[in-house]
């Protein structure tokens, strides 16, 4: 990679400074999307009253389960977040891998965790009151956004195997 920002002009900058800050960046959005739309989930499932079963969808053990896994999901990809940021401020060899995997990772992350706030939220999920439809479209924005999640993967895969990026 150090040849090929001696050879053009602006890869060094780009991969050094752009890239980094673009995927910090786009990762916490990502997240930012994906805690809210949790949080509205569980909001929902703990109020959501079943009148004929005269209990709340949080009564479900499935839904707790769904809401625990989204959970443990979104905490995880904090950390990685965390990690890949604490590497930009003090770069070391894993840097540029975690910065190619980092914002595929959170943007795939987003999809999951909002994909299962609809699934516990059912119907109410499609209104605009809960404002989980308005999250989990947002977080396919990031999904798609260049570079996308599967040019990144291959990427990261291309520095996993010691092959050059481009």
């Amino acid at each position: 990679m150090r040849d090929l920002a001696t050879k053009k002009p602006g890869f060094g900058l780009m991969m050094q400074v752009v890239l980094p800050w673009f995927s910090l960046g786009n990762s916490a959005v990502s997240l930012g999307l994906a805690r809210a739309a949790l949080e509205a989930a569980i909001t929902h499932a703990s109020g959501a009253r079943l009148e004929h079963l005269d209990s709340s969808l949080s009564d479900l053990p499935t839904i707790r389960a769904y809401l625990a896994k989204a959970w443990a999901d979104l905490a995880a990809h904090e950390a990685l977040l965390k990690e890949t940021a604490a590497r930009v401020e003090d770069p070391d060899d894993g840097t540029v891998l975690a910065v190619l995997a980092t914002k595929a990772a959170c943007n795939e992350a987003a999809l999951r965790i909002t994909d299962t706030a609809m699934r516990v939220a059912g119907g109410a999920g499609f209104s605009k009151q809960l404002g989980i439809e308005r999250y989990a479209r947002d977080a396919r924005a990031g999904f798609v956004m260049a570079p996308t999640s599967d040019a990144l993967f291959d990427f990261a895969g291309r520095a996993l195997c010691g092959m050059d990026l481009f």
